[in-house]
């Protein structure tokens, strides 16, 4: 069983490439002896573990990488592989999918505790309850949380230039100069951006057209709800549509703010099985939820739902975001770069407030014809707009929020 396992540890590392690396690969401690990375499903995962096994051991004597859906895995067992392995073998287990495993939480701890000198790497859909399973990992574990891909890491991954992460302090101090440096690199930044808006977030750009990556992200979507989602509810097929409606809704409402009258109208779903839908798709990594940062309003009031990666808009309704307005889109694309590094909450006088050091930012969010709100007492207000190289004062072009990861 072993030697089957190692052909297809052998063929997967075969195809993985070494030359662009996502920027979380830097800041996780590879030493730590249990670690743990989520994300959604086609952020990369996979890819990152075995440039890790590349880079750090090369051998399959040293390192194991197994599939937690893998029928062998399956049919044996995590525990039984990895003692198997460690009695003659290697000093890391690597366990992918590990959510497919039944009862996966309770042989990673026996194994974590039976082998003090192996090192555990487990990965998984951001579905997963990590800190709440069978065996508490909580105490034991570091976990890390893998994006979708940046605009700056897009760039990276299309052009094969690098260029710095900057912070929003940067960002809203020095734009002009920002702009301007990026400009020198990547001369056509504004057809980049579009690109990117439409299908750029999920790594596998690089090996489909455009139409096909719209089929793989759809098909990605369905695997969501129809593998992963059960994996914290059982949905039965009929609650599975509904959830998929749901999105369709989300994918086609003009205004993302929350409204759960229209809803409940449209889908036909009580209140409280809507909530349960937005915290399993939130949870799935399918949508964002960004709530108000007043506490005097109720919980999802004034809330703005906005799909995790601008990409799932033109993936569900294309012709209707191509050639339309695009708001949600730019909205979704904002709160996504923020997100990962940076408090961002719905405003009822703007767009978003974002937390800059504990300093809040009012944000408006917008193409190039956007206008500023009037705000009063606000003097730190800025208007991100779409379609414009370079800005001016508080005018700071969209794309630069995706060079804060």
């Amino acid at each position: 069983m072993l030697q089957e396992l190692f052909s297809i540890q052998n063929r997967l590392a075969a195809f993985i490439s070494r030359g662009f690396q996502r920027s979380m690969y830097q800041h996780i401690n590879w030493s730590n002896r249990l670690i743990t990375i989520v994300g959604a499903r086609g952020t990369g995962k996979t890819t990152l573990v075995l440039q890790h096994y590349l880079k750090q051991y090369n051998d399959i004597n040293k390192c194991l990488y197994i599939s937690a859906d893998n029928p062998l895995v399956l049919k044996s067992g995590i525990y039984q592989i990895a003692q198997e392995y460690f009695k003659y073998y290697g000093n890391c287990l690597i366990v992918d999918e590990v959510h497919k495993h039944k009862d996966w939480s309770v042989d990673i701890k026996a194994l974590y505790d039976a082998y003090p000198d192996k090192q555990f790497i487990i990965l998984g859909s951001s579905v997963l309850n990590i800190l709440f399973e069978k065996g508490d990992l909580s105490r034991r574990t570091i976990i890390y949380k893998l994006y979708p891909l940046s605009f700056r890491e897009f760039l990276h991954l299309w052009h094969g230039k690098q260029t710095e992460i900057i912070t929003i302090s940067q960002l809203l101090e020095n734009h002009v100069q920002t702009a301007s440096k990026i400009m020198q690199i990547y001369p056509q930044i504004l057809k980049d951006f579009k690109l990117y808006l439409e299908c750029g977030s999920y790594p596998y750009i690089l090996d489909h057209s455009p139409e096909e990556y719209f089929n793989v992200l759809s098909n990605t979507l369905d695997k969501v709800i129809y593998e992963d989602i059960t994996t914290i509810k059982a949905l039965k097929m009929f609650s599975a549509s509904k959830l998929k409606s749901l999105l369709a809704y989300i994918a086609t409402s003009k205004i993302p703010l929350f409204n759960i009258e229209n809803i409940r109208s449209n889908l036909e779903i009580s209140r409280d099985t809507i909530y349960d839908y937005f915290n399993l798709l939130k949870r799935a990594e399918i949508i964002q939820i960004i709530p108000t940062i007043s506490k005097k309003v109720r919980a999802m009031k004034h809330s703005k739902i906005l799909f995790a990666s601008p990409n799932i808009y033109y993936a569900i309704a294309h012709e209707m975001w191509k050639n339309g307005e695009t708001g949600n889109v730019r909205e979704s694309f904002f709160a996504s770069q923020l997100s990962p590094n940076y408090p961002v909450f719905s405003s009822m006088q703007t767009d978003f407030i974002v937390m800059d050091k504990e300093n809040p930012v009012e944000i408006e969010v917008g193409g190039r014809n956007k206008k500023k709100k009037q705000i009063k007492n606000i003097q730190s207000a800025c208007i991100f707009k779409d379609g414009i190289e370079t800005g001016h004062a508080n005018v700071v072009p969209l794309y630069l929020a995706g060079f804060l990861y």
